[in-house]
């Protein structure tokens, strides 16, 4: 879940994105030569570049945490196997060249992918970068201590093997169609074994807060809550490249202050604007503005399940069965309802400033986009509708206390009030106003909703930290999260597959928070997982997202884009819907 800066529309525009790499996989056609070619230096452009951010990163490592700083300062750090372009392609990085079935990497079968690595690369701190480094990454990712194979694709992977210091040969259970992008992604590559710590303790590595990596900048300092310094790296294996000699992450909490540096010339770039900040940078002089789709889908999120210290509408359950179904939301009726009753156009303006899009599905953006899936259950907004559809759930207000009582409902006894507790995370003001206007519109279909506000730690924190969603300690939750790159096979499995309920096992890691279980989702997922045609695989997501549109595990409301501004010295920053702003950090220079 996201903790981040709100990232709003500027121009309401979606791009479309074309995905070749799992084509490539299948034909083995040459795959993509990479990003485009970087600019020749310019004069004096050796130079720092400042980036002012609302908070510090809580670590550097982006398996663990998910607010957006943690990938952008990863990029400077860690390097992936294979990184993925603009255009969705991938191209190799750590890695000689990508394996596919014509240079023999992949085997017929597709079960063996044998990958070769380059032999000349060093970590920051001068070790060498080996076979074993992937190893150790593997090991860690698959460690059922830190809950993130099945996020990952590693529970599909059997072994790995290291057969000499340049190689590393996958032996996978199945298929697996995304390979090219395991090993790494948006801020994630590949771990040093000799500067993290044991596989089964990622939580408490320190390379998540004193990193080690290949990549082209090394932390030189870090302040909290002052700034975070990273300089060229001297040991890069891209001998000629970073152009720039230092990145300063100042922070600086307040939003008209970020401006203001940009603006006067003290800071380079400004990230995930608000709509006031677009505004005030407009007209700039020197300031350019750019918006393209984000990952981030405002959500809310049912829980089907009784809260267990909870017995409303279900007095007759064994105190000991935490998964009966919760009084009125298991009944898909009152979720399409509670859809029905949410007037989305009215929370973008009110709570968004009109920054958004109204959504209806989880497909919305790139090759997987699926406009049609999402219409299969979405239907306008119809307050009268809702109510209707509420009185056939067997919710009336009988009484005339304006709160829908249980008159023969599935789960509930007759006479149970239906109230509600509606979470969101206290670090976004637009949440929670988002959160009250939700509210008032339940509360006018006579659904009483009581609001409050709640810690991240509180609301996401793992099974030992008692976090709230992975206990199942709530009615609705309001936040906001999507999954990154283009590809959502992995994203999908840790939030809907019911083998990723959250649960003591799993340290409270899973994704389906909803306690959302259905045997069909279930079986597409793994289809999709061994499928590598992304035509086929787009068909397979369609009919993931019409499952979803229609049982409605969580509500997708509104779409955001991601709004930067920077200044116009700052040169050969390409922008990748695929990555992190930073992905192609190398190549940025300052003009004189």
């Amino acid at each position: 879940m996201s903790a981040r800066e709100f990232a709003p529309s500027v121009t309401r525009r979606i791009l479309r994105i074309t995905f070749y790499a799992f084509l490539l996989t299948a034909c083995g056609r040459a795959a993509s030569p990479g990003p485009p070619p970087a600019l020749p230096p310019l004069p004096g452009s050796l130079e720092t570049v400042i980036i002012p951010i609302a908070q510090d990163p809580p670590t550097f490592n982006a398996y663990l945490t998910d607010t957006g700083y943690e990938e952008l300062m990863g990029e400077l750090i860690y390097e992936s196997l294979a990184e993925m372009a603009p255009d969705g392609s991938f191209y190799p990085k750590l890695a000689l060249e990508l394996p596919t079935r014509d240079n023999g990497g992949i085997s017929p079968d597709g079960l063996t992918v044998t990958w070769k690595l380059r032999d000349h690369i060093v970590w920051s701190d001068g070790q060498p970068f080996t076979s074993d480094d992937v190893l150790f990454t593997w090991q860690a990712l698959s460690h059922p201590d830190n809950g993130l194979a099945e996020v990952t694709g590693f529970d599909l992977i059997d072994r790995v093997d290291a057969p000499d210091a340049y190689t590393i040969v996958v032996h996978y259970r199945q298929p697996y169609a995304n390979l090219w992008g395991q090993f790494g992604g948006r801020g994630l590559g590949i771990f040093p074994r000799h500067a993290c710590g044991a596989p089964g303790r990622m939580l408490y590595w320190d390379c998540n807060t004193q990193p080690i990596g290949t990549g082209p900048f090394l932390l030189q300092r870090w302040e909290e809550e002052e700034e975070l310094i990273f300089d060229r790296n001297p040991l890069y294996w891209q001998t000629d490249r970073p152009f720039l000699d230092r990145l300063i992450f100042s922070i600086v909490p307040r939003d008209e202050v970020r401006t203001d540096m940009l603006r006067d010339g003290d800071a380079h770039i400004n990230l995930w604007l608000t709509p006031d900040q677009i505004e005030d940078l407009q007209d700039a002089e020197g300031v350019r503005l750019v918006s393209f789709p984000g990952r981030w889908l405002l959500r809310l999120v049912f829980n089907l399940t009784q809260p267990p210290d909870e017995d409303q509408g279900d007095s007759d359950a064994s105190p000991s069965e935490a998964a009966r179904p919760h009084f009125a939301l298991a009944d898909p009726r009152v979720r399409e309802a509670m859809d029905m009753a949410i007037d989305r156009e009215r929370l973008i303006e009110e709570a968004f400033d009109g920054q958004g899009h109204v959504a209806y599905g989880e497909f919305y953006r790139g090759w997987a986009l699926c406009p049609e899936a999402a219409q299969a259950g979405a239907g306008p907004y119809n307050p009268e509708a809702a109510r209707a559809l509420l009185a056939q759930a067997g919710w009336l207000d009988l009484n005339n206390d304006g709160v829908l009582e249980a008159h023969g409902t599935p789960y509930a006894p007759d006479e149970a009030r239906l109230q509600l507790t509606l979470l969101t995370h206290d670090d976004w003001d637009a949440m929670a106003d988002a959160q009250r206007l939700i509210a008032e519109m339940f509360r006018e279909l006579g659904i009483r909703v009581f609001t409050d506000l709640v810690g991240p730690e509180d609301l996401w924190g793992n099974w030992e930290e008692g976090g709230l969603e992975a206990h199942g300690e709530f009615d609705l939750d309001l936040w906001d999260d999507g999954y990154p790159g283009i590809d959502p096979i992995d994203y999908l499995t840790w939030r809907y597959a019911s083998w990723s309920i959250p649960g003591i096992e799993d340290g409270g890691a899973g994704g389906n928070v909803m306690r959302f279980v259905n045997p069909e989702v279930d079986r597409l997922l793994q289809q999709v997982h061994t499928q590598p045609d992304p035509l086929e695989r787009r068909q397979i997501f369609c009919q993931v997202g019409r499952i979803l549109a229609d049982e409605r595990p969580m509500l997708y409301l509104v779409y955001f884009s991601d709004a930067h501004a920077f200044s116009s010295r700052l040169q050969g920053l390409v922008f990748n819907p695929n990555d992190a702003l930073t992905w192609d950090v190398i190549n940025w220079q300052l003009a004189p």
